[in-house]
């Protein structure tokens, strides 16, 4: 998926009269919540929803899926986008209902500056009609589990008008090490080595 597909993609899941409040909010101040887990805080596992399968380092099973399904977000593409590696994808009833994307380091993070041994998870998406049944928790957690056993510590960022992963995360076992104010397009990064932004 090319920048201009994402961008059609945007106008076809939107519609064009959106554009300019999408727009708008990108350039409005937001206050991003950085979240950190250490190897061995991870909470109890979380309970599975009937229905649901969660699939840890599952790219070439979410290409596979794409293959299908031609609709998907742009939240799908991101190994096109911005060069992830890595992502975790939770299906409900055999079908895909959410992804949620890896980065490692060195990988130039928009908020975080990731160090040597640590990564990112970020841009989850559940699709409209799974939400609400606890799929995000579990593949959350699911990720959360397998980026542990590899690296000492992962880190989340979450805006905070996003209610559920703002809850889920503290329920999976992250905590809030810090919140850095900015524009959605832009604006300064935060580094937990120096606990400050930079």
């Amino acid at each position: 998926m090319t920048i201009a597909s994402a961008v059609r993609a945007v106008i076809r899941d939107q519609g064009i009269l959106k554009l300019p409040r999408i727009a708008l909010d990108s350039l409005k101040l937001l206050d991003f919540h950085i979240f950190a887990i250490n190897r061995g805080d991870l909470s109890a596992p979380v309970p599975m929803p009937d229905g649901v399968a969660v699939y840890a380092d599952s790219l070439d099973r979410l290409k596979r899926a794409r293959e299908k399904l031609h609709d998907l977000p742009n939240e799908f593409w991101r190994d096109r986008l911005n060069g992830a590696l890595h992502c975790a994808t939770v299906e409900f009833n055999g079908e895909l209902a959410g992804v949620l994307w890896v980065y490692d380091y060195p990988a130039d993070r928009p908020i975080v500056v990731l160090e040597p041994g640590e990564s990112e998870l970020t841009t989850t998406f559940t699709l409209e009609k799974f939400r609400g049944r606890g799929l995000y928790r579990a593949l959350l957690w699911t990720a959360t589990e397998w980026q542990l056993r590899q690296r000492p510590r992962l880190f989340m960022v979450v805006d905070s008008h996003n209610q559920t992963p703002m809850k889920a995360v503290l329920e999976v076992g992250y905590r809030e090490v810090g919140v850095v104010r900015r524009r959605a397009i832009h604006g300064p990064k935060f580094s937990i080595a120096k606990m400050k932004c930079v």
